[in-house]
């Protein structure tokens, strides 16, 4: 099971390691469920656009695919 802030700390850590600012990241959202237990999580940056994080690439620590995800803001 992962808490709110395990998931919060992962994104921000994997967003600074892209050179990014993680104060940018303004919002994480669980989708179909709850925080332990979303299918995937929308982050919105502060410019309004999201991407969408999977619980599968979670699940398997699967870090790379999480990065493409963080460089993916649409």
């Amino acid at each position: 099971m992962r808490t709110r802030a395990e998931v919060e700390e992962l994104f921000r850590r994997l967003y600074r390691d892209l050179g990014n600012d993680p104060a940018h990241l303004i919002q994480v959202k669980p989708m179909d469920g709850g925080w332990e237990n979303a299918l995937s999580y929308e982050v919105t940056r502060s410019d309004r656009r999201r991407t969408r994080v999977y619980r599968r690439d979670l699940d398997d620590g699967n870090e790379e695919a999480i990065k493409t995800a963080l460089r993916s803001f649409a």
